[in-house]
């Protein structure tokens, strides 16, 4: 990644964190007192002046920024100085990648669905919705909200099925999601896209909470793997236990995110089987790729 776009992101994790004295963001001055560095060291950082970006400066901000596992691995790839146009091979057909992806949702005889990045849902098969006991027309009534179809939306809402169904299953869903969702758009924090999405999100009462949570050691669930186990009693079909398995296919726009319910007793088991027997094909729901990824991505290639 080009130094200017990692010192934005730098730029923008750094604004992420509160000083508790006064209550505003972080300045350079706090990030440089945090991490042993001058002021102007920061700057140049942040600016893409910084030539050098070496382990134990890269350790100090990982550290500083209280980074996860999965989040320290994402800041420390972003720091190499390879193009992130030249990590996808240049001969590989996008639109290829998307419809192998998008297949294997048409297929799968579980609930799955589609993510990119930003986690805007760009994809569900019906079983999914059965499950989940939402309707086609209470997910299109997100895309005239500013956040859309979104994922965390969905969890975060107080008013849709989703959260309903849940019950108490609820908090450690949305928490995990919210941990995955910190991983995913890490490289993403300098972009209009996910400052939109994250200034929406924060209107929900419980974002801000589970997004402290999402870093804090105490909290953190499977910091390591991007599998979810979920065992709770669902208020339609009583007690389930599934494991959400997430599949990662790159292309030049960015992440693809396969996620699908892999059962994990009998009854669950035979629960999915129905549920897909009466409810397959893929519903299409966001466009990819995502325009806000896409003009990014253009203007930092320009």
């Amino acid at each position: 990644m080009e130094h200017e776009t990692f010192g934005r992101i730098v730029a923008a994790l750094r604004k992420e964190q509160i000083n508790l004295s006064n209550g505003h963001s972080w300045s350079q001055q706090d990030l440089a007192d945090e991490t042993g560095l001058t002021q102007r060291i920061v700057s140049k950082i942040e600016r893409g002046r910084q030539a050098r970006l070496d382990g134990g400066i890269l350790r100090e901000l990982a550290r500083a920024f209280n980074l996860t596992s999965l989040e320290r691995r994402e800041f420390f790839a972003m720091a190499s100085e390879v193009a992130d146009s030249e990590i996808v091979r240049t001969d590989l057909c996008n639109e290829e990648v998307f419809a192998q992806v998008w297949a294997l949702l048409d297929d799968l005889c579980a609930p799955a669905f589609l993510l990119d990045p930003f986690a805007d849902v760009v994809g569900v098969n019906r079983a999914l919705l059965a499950f989940h006991n939402i309707s086609i027309a209470e997910l299109q009534s997100f895309k005239t909200t500013a956040v859309g179809i979104n994922n965390l939306a969905l969890l975060l809402a107080s008013d849709t099925p989703l959260r309903r169904v849940l019950g108490h299953g609820w908090r450690p869903i949305a928490l995990a999601n919210v941990q995955q969702w910190r991983v995913a758009t890490l490289r993403y924090r300098h972009t209009p896209r996910f400052q939109q999405l994250f200034a929406s999100l924060s209107t929900y009462p419980d974002f801000r909470m589970l997004w402290a949570a999402g870093s804090d050691s105490e909290h953190v669930i499977e910091d390591c793997s991007r599998l979810r186990r979920c065992i709770y009693n669902h208020s339609v079909h009583g007690a389930v236990a599934y494991t959400v398995f997430t599949n990662v296919s790159l292309s030049a726009f960015g992440e693809i995110y396969l996620c699908s319910f892999v059962p994990q007793d009998l009854a669950t088991a035979v629960l999915f089987q129905e549920l897909a027997g009466e409810n397959n094909h893929a519903l299409p729901l966001t466009p990819w790729p995502n325009p806000g990824l896409a003009s990014s991505l253009n203007e930092h290639s320009q």
